[in-house]
């Protein structure tokens, strides 16, 4: 995965307190969180419907009248739904699946009792009521809901408690404002909570999204030509065992580009003029090697290998078929007619271009560059501008 760049993650920390990053930035921290969320989901949902069927031993004592129907709402209905959400949570593709489930867990189990406690006859509904707290502690604290979807679950829950409550002929008005003010306060302590937990579980993450940009941005300058842009030879002496045939059936072609003529070019225009030579050849060389299919790897991988020198290296092709490629290249080069006043004032810049394929017995990657090394040797001695096999 390719990481953005540490400036645009930079520009994220301001928007923290929205809660809400740019749109790619938002896909990386859902896709970073969700087996997290699935996972702990799963974990704290088991252990909330052991504590919620606990609870019927405070149904036994405080609603007698209503203990069998809470006992069938508890162990019949809740638990079952309880135990689908578990097995329905690996299946989220988004975080804002998971926490919907979870929201509609927590209210439903508020909801089912508070419906069936509203037609009961205990003068104790008011203070059984206050068991809902719970619920809502675990929602925000322990499951984690973010925080759009806690205000949610929260309203839901605070609704059905003062319906409840507002239902019972025996609470009077001192009572019942007092159950308001409590939920209601109570309800915006822990949304305070819910905005600090997601606020700082996404500077957490931007840290870590820092972090790692720099990390892979460090790892490509280390294999990278800064002034080219391809890859360096750092980076060859890594990679390069890995691009050795497994098997004489497997070819490796192999271009050794050089430009003609180059000191010439330096010593006329100097020598920022002959860096902008060589970013142009490589550029053009990179594009040359670029699949007409996007979604595909390119052709081949090209390494700077000397000053004015580019090594390709092309998995799959024959000398043949590489030949092909480099004077494709050496073409593609001549025709956009960079100006060589060094030639004349009708010169151009051309390419000399040595071909190789691995051989039999060769066991390292300096067989394949030393031989296409001595067919440009050739091409140069046969008077450049021209692809040579070895």
């Amino acid at each position: 995965m390719s990481l953005p760049h540490s400036g645009p993650i930079d520009g994220e920390f301001a928007s923290l307190n929205q809660l809400r990053f740019s749109p790619p930035i938002e896909a990386l921290f859902e896709k970073a969180g969700l087996p997290q969320r699935i996972e702990l989901g799963r974990t704290t949902l088991a252990v909330a419907i052991l504590l919620y069927d606990v609870f019927l031993l405070a149904d036994w004592v405080i609603l007698p009248d209503v203990l069998w129907p809470l006992t069938v709402m508890r162990l019949g209905i809740a638990t079952p739904l309880a135990l689908l959400t578990i097995w329905t949570l690996p299946r989220s593709q988004r975080v804002w699946q998971v926490d919907g489930l979870l929201v509609a867990t927590s209210v439903l189990s508020v909801l089912m009792p508070s419906t069936i406690i509203s037609l009961g006859t205990s003068n104790y509904v008011a203070i059984y009521q206050f068991g809902a707290i719970l619920i809502i502690i675990y929602l925000v604290l322990v499951q984690r809901v973010r925080f759009r979807l806690a205000v949610l679950g929260l309203v839901l829950i605070v609704l059905i408690q003062v319906a409840t409550i507002a239902s019972r002929p025996e609470v009077d008005a001192a009572t019942f404002w007092y159950i308001v003010s409590f939920y209601v306060l109570a309800s915006v302590i822990l949304l305070l909570g819910s905005f600090v937990l997601e606020r700082t579980e996404r500077y957490g993450f931007l840290q870590r999204l820092r972090a790692d940009s720099m990390i892979e941005h460090n790892e490509a300058m280390a294999r990278t030509d800064q002034l080219t842009g391809l890859f360096n030879r750092h980076h060859l002496a890594t990679i390069g065992a890995d691009l050795i045939p497994k098997s004489d059936a497997e070819p490796l072609g192999a271009l050794l580009i050089d430009i003609d003529h180059f000191k010439r070019f330096n010593d006329t225009q100097g020598h920022l003029a002959g860096d902008r030579c060589i970013r142009a050849i490589s550029d053009l060389v990179r594009e040359m090697l670029a699949p007409a299919n996007g979604n595909t790897p390119p052709l081949g991988t090209a390494v700077r290998f000397g000053g004015e020198e580019i090594l390709v290296l092309l998995p799959g092709m024959s000398a043949a078929q590489a030949a092909v490629l480099g004077d494709a290249i050496r073409r593609r080069v001549e025709g956009v007619r960079i100006p060589h006043p060094g030639l004349g004032p009708a010169g151009v810049v051309t390419l000399s271009i040595g071909v190789a394929d691995w051989k039999n017995g060769d066991t390292e990657l300096d067989a394949l560059v030393n031989a296409a090394d001595a067919a440009l040797y050739r091409a140069k001695g046969l008077g450049r501008n021209r692809v040579m096999v070895a």
